[in-house]
């Protein structure tokens, strides 16, 4: 993220973040913490200059019947190579999910760089492929293979560890 052009780029996936909302963008999802302070101008920020990988956090709202109860914070971490490498996306808020590891740790093709990541992706399209997992889970590449055999073989059991994990650590949709 060395050049101004590669800066630029991350402050304007920043920007479409930003003007996401929980009621009405398509992601449904609040920026809380990003590289770019709001009283700062984009050609005054030490992001580029930064060798370290860069943190942008949020909350989605996911719609499926059983997520839709509450908001999870997930935290992107983008390296110094981004755009051209995926960003890393790592639940904050715990999840019972088959795509989601204990640790909180996500995946998805999209975010894979030998898979079908590209360095045209923006961030919120990274955000959308978060949500569709949540509420469509990938059961041929779990991340949580036991709870992904729960999903298909014992569904109310899933829906009842899923439904009770929200109610006792998702954040309020506000």
């Amino acid at each position: 993220m060395a050049t101004p052009k590669l800066n630029k780029e991350l402050y304007n996936n920043i920007t479409r973040l930003k003007l996401l909302n929980a009621t009405t963008s398509d992601p449904k999802f609040v920026l809380e913490k990003s590289p770019f302070d709001e009283d700062v101008d984009e050609q005054e920020t030490g992001a580029s200059a930064n060798p370290k990988d860069i943190l942008i956090i949020g909350r989605i709202f996911p719609e499926s019947e059983i997520f839709r109860e509450g908001a999870f914070q997930i935290e992107m971490k983008l390296t110094p190579n981004f755009p051209f490498d995926p960003p890393e996306v790592r639940f904050l808020t715990q999840i019972y999910h088959p795509n989601v590891a204990k640790d909180g740790k996500f995946c998805h093709e999209l975010l894979v760089r030998e898979a079908k990541y590209s360095n045209k992706m923006a961030l919120v399209d990274a955000v959308k492929a978060v949500i569709q997992y949540i509420d469509t889970p990938n059961l041929e590449h779990p991340m949580r293979a036991d709870v992904g055999c729960e999903y298909v073989e014992n569904r109310s059991e899933f829906n009842r560890q899923a439904l009770e994990c929200v109610r006792q650590h998702a954040l309020l949709r506000n």
